[in-house]
């Protein structure tokens, strides 16, 4: 699993700005989330039948494309294999939205409720690393719940990405 010689792979200008805008990923984060990508992705397949060097790379619902011989990200997009609402007519468009954007909203209280009792955890954890700056142990426990609320926002997100999604 995983794309090969990750730690070659050079990001593109374009790539970078469409994961900025189409994942929401702020531009300091884009080559970290494009590692994490690339080490989970798995063969999509090839741009076209005659290339085998523009190949496509999927994890979950993000598809990547690489030049594997420059080792280049070129572009990344969401993978939606319904192709988005294809062929719904508009009423019936307009008849789901109102239970969409039910779906959004519950998105979000549930997000605010999950990080009510980790922003807790966060706050202890960083006053028993104030209190012992020098202990390991604590600035690792501070650490691991930043990267669970890092977490749980991305997949909140995520969720109401695709939401949204339904009815482009």
């Amino acid at each position: 699993m995983g794309v090969s010689n990750i730690q070659k792979y050079k990001i593109s200008k374009h790539a970078a700005k469409r994961i900025q805008t189409r994942f929401n990923i702020p531009k300091t984060k884009v080559e970290t989330w494009t590692h994490r990508f690339l080490s989970a992705a798995t063969f999509f397949k090839n741009e076209d039948e005659k290339n085998d060097e523009i190949q496509i790379f999927r994890s979950q619902d993000v598809l990547m494309v690489l030049d594997v011989e420059e080792y280049v990200v070129i572009t990344a997009y969401p993978y939606n294999p319904l192709n988005k609402t294809n062929g719904l007519n508009p009423e019936i468009l307009k008849l789901i939205r109102p239970s969409l954007q039910k779906l959004i909203n519950d998105e979000r209280i549930k997000l605010r409720d999950d990080l009510d009792g980790k922003m807790l955890d966060l706050q202890l954890a960083y006053s028993a690393y104030q209190n012992h700056p020098k202990t390991e142990k604590f600035l690792s426990e501070y650490e691991k719940i930043i990267v669970e609320i890092t977490q749980r926002m991305e997949e909140s997100q995520k969720v109401i990405d695709d939401i949204k999604n339904l009815t482009k």
